[in-house]
C-alpha cells in the first residue's frame, strides 16, 4: 500500500511539473467549467433504484478539465476529463489528435464527439442557457443516458473524422464531416432495454421504460460488438453577414452483435445567434432495426408485464426542439441577465402502446452573469406525457403522473 502510495504520489508530481513547464511554453492551455444545482421534481414514479428524483436534490452535477496541446503548428492534441454525479473518477469524454492536412482540410483521430446535429458538438453547459438537455440530445441522439442512472454528458466514440471546409461565395463558408466510428452497440437482442423497479407497493415489477436509444457506455466507447462501423456525415452553412447557421446530419450503422440490424438517423438545426437574440432547433428522426416478441426482462430471470417489456419490432423516433433567447439588459463588465423559453417534443417508439418518455415539455429559463466567468440559472418545466390513458397500472401505482414538473436553481462557472 504504501509503495502504491508513493508511485501515485510521484506520478501527480510529475505529472504537475509536466503540465507547468508546458504552460510556461505556451505549449498547454487548460480551461474548465463546473456546476451545482438544486432540483425538484414532481410527476415522477417511485422507482426501487432511486426514488430521489420525487424529492428536491442538491448535486455537483460535473467538473470539466480541457486540456490543448499545441504540437506543431498543424497538429494539435485535446483531451476533455470530466467528473459527473454518478462519476467517481474522471472520465475522459474526449480524447485526440488533429491535424490540418491542407488549408481546408483537417483529420482527426481518437475518442470523438460524434458530429450529429449542434447540440453535442456544443455540450458544455457554459456553451448553452439551460441546464436541462433538449430532448434531442437526451432520449434522440444518445448524448445522455437515463435519467435514473447517468455515464458521462456527451455522445462520444472512437474514430476518424475528415473536416472540410471552405468559402461558400462572398457570403458564407461551407463545412462537411465525415465520421467512421465504432457505433451504438447493445449486447441485448433490443437495443432500448434499459430497465428500471417501480416501487409498486409489494410488487416492485421490472419494466422497461423505453427512454429512447442506448447511451454509449463510457467502459464500451472503445469496443466494437461486430464488424460493421458507422458512418457519420454531417454538413453546414455558416453566413458571413448575419448570425445564420444552418446543417443537416447522417448516421447509419449497425448495433447488435451480428451486424444484421441497423439503426439510420437523420438530423436538421437551425440557429440564429445574435448578440442580444438567439433561437437554437434542432429535428431528428430515427428508424430502428429490431426483432419483435423478445422480452429482456424474462430473459434476465426477473419479473415484470409481458405487455411492456416485449419488443413491438422495427420502430421509428422522432425529436425536435425550439429554443428563443432573449438579453434585456447588459451592465458593465460583462454582466447580463438572459430570458430563455424553449419547446420540446420526444417520440421514443411509435409502435409502443405506452411509454412514460413520449411527452411534451415547455422550459421557462433566466440566466444572470453577475461576473465573469459566473452565471446564475433558473428554470422551471412542464411536461406533459402521450397517450396518458394507456399508462398501466404499475406506473400508476408508483405514483407516476400525466404531468411532470420540474425546478431547477443552478450556478456555473467557466476559467
Amino acid at each position: 500500500m504504501k509503495n502504491f502510495l508513493r508511485r501515485a504520489l510521484w506520478g501527480m508530481a510529475g505529472t504537475a511539473f509536466l503540465c507547468t513547464s508546458l504552460l510556461a511554453q505556451g505549449n498547454l492551455n487548460i480551461s474548465g467549467y463546473g456546476n451545482a444545482h438544486v432540483m425538484g421534481v414532481s410527476g415522477m414514479p417511485e422507482t426501487v433504484e432511486q426514488n430521489s428524483l420525487r424529492n428536491t436534490t442538491m448535486q455537483i452535477r460535473e467538473f470539466t478539465l480541457y486540456f490543448d496541446f499545441t504540437i506543431t503548428d498543424r497538429i494539435i492534441a485535446s483531451v476533455e476529463l470530466e467528473s459527473g454525479r454518478n462519476a467517481k473518477i474522471y472520465e475522459s469524454n474526449y480524447a485526440y489528435i488533429e491535424a490540418e492536412a491542407t488549408d481546408n482540410l483537417k483529420l482527426r483521430i481518437g475518442k470523438l464527439l460524434v458530429p450529429f446535429l449542434y447540440y453535442n458538438e456544443n455540450k458544455p453547459n457554459f456553451k448553452q442557457y439551460l441546464m436541462s438537455q433538449p430532448f434531442t440530445a437526451w432520449n434522440f441522439a444518445p448524448v445522455i443516458g437515463a435519467p435514473v442512472e447517468t455515464h458521462g454528458y456527451g455522445w462520444s466514440d472512437v474514430g476518424v473524422m475528415l473536416e472540410w471546409y471552405g468559402e461558400m461565395g462572398e457570403s458564407g463558408l461551407f463545412s462537411i464531416k465525415t465520421a467512421v466510428i465504432n457505433g451504438i452497440s447493445s449486447e441485448n437482442n433490443a437495443l432500448d432495454a434499459g430497465t428500471i423497479q417501480l416501487a409498486d407497493g409489494a410488487m416492485q415489477p421490472v419494466v422497461r421504460n423505453r427512454t429512447g436509444l442506448l447511451h454509449n457506455e463510457e467502459d464500451q466507447a472503445a469496443i466494437d460488438n461486430n464488424n460493421s462501423k458507422a458512418v457519420v456525415f454531417k454538413a453546414v452553412y455558416k453566413s458571413i453577414e448575419n448570425p445564420l447557421e444552418v446543417g443537416a446530419s447522417f448516421y447509419r450503422g449497425a448495433w447488435n452483435n451480428r451486424g444484421d440490424k441497423y439503426l439510420t438517423m437523420y438530423g436538421v438545426h437551425l440557429n440564429w445567434l445574435g448578440r442580444n437574440f438567439g433561437l437554437r432547433s434542432e429535428y431528428g428522426l430515427a428508424s430502428v432495426q429490431q426483432d419483435a416478441g423478445y422480452d429482456p426482462v424474462a430473459e434476465e430471470g426477473l419479473t415484470g408485464p409481458a405487455a411492456l417489456n416485449t419488443t413491438t419490432g422495427d420502430y421509428g423516433m422522432k425529436a425536435f426542439f425550439v429554443e428563443l433567447s432573449f438579453i434585456p439588459k447588459r451592465w458593465q463588465g460583462e454582466r447580463f441577465l438572459r430570458l430563455i423559453g424553449r419547446f420540446d417534443d420526444v417520440d421514443t417508439n411509435d409502435q409502443a402502446a405506452f411509454t412514460p418518455f413520449d411527452r411534451s415539455r415547455f422550459t421557462a429559463g433566466l440566466e444572470w452573469q453577475f461576473a465573469k466567468g459566473v452565471r446564475a440559472r433558473f428554470e422551471s418545466q412542464y411536461s406533459k406525457i402521450d397517450s396518458f390513458d394507456q399508462a398501466p397500472a404499475p406506473y400508476r401505482n408508483a405514483g407516476g403522473k400525466e404531468v411532470i414538473t420540474l425546478s431547477m436553481a443552478s450556478i456555473i462557472f467557466s476559467f
